[in-house]
């Protein structure tokens, strides 16, 4: 075991070690994942956001109102499947509004 361990911290080892990762990370897409959400335009954003239900926005508003403001993103973006960024963003402006309309 001591001498595998020995020939792993070899400097020739571990610059093959570093080339493997960095060939692998290049291969990958150097954090692109594919299940990532696509980059919306802004159009795109209000489209979706015209399509949640009055009732939802219901729910989403009373999430808002008890100051669950994650209840309200993951609620959003179950209708909508927007990514968390444009989810987050859209019930901030939404908060805001709101706490405007207030007073």
């Amino acid at each position: 075991m001591d001498a595998l361990l020995h020939a792993l911290m070899q400097p020739p080892t571990l610059f093959l070690v570093a080339i493997a990762f960095f060939l692998g990370f290049l291969v990958r897409g150097i954090g692109i994942n594919s299940l990532s959400p696509p980059i919306l335009t802004e159009a795109q954003i209000d489209e979706a956001l015209s399509k949640v239900s009055k009732s939802r926005w219901a729910e989403i508003d009373g999430a808002i109102d008890d100051r669950k403001k994650l209840l309200a993103i993951k609620l959003l973006r179950e209708q909508t499947g927007l990514g968390l960024k444009a989810s987050k963003e859209a019930i901030e402006a939404r908060m805001q509004s709101r706490h405007r309309m207030r007073g």
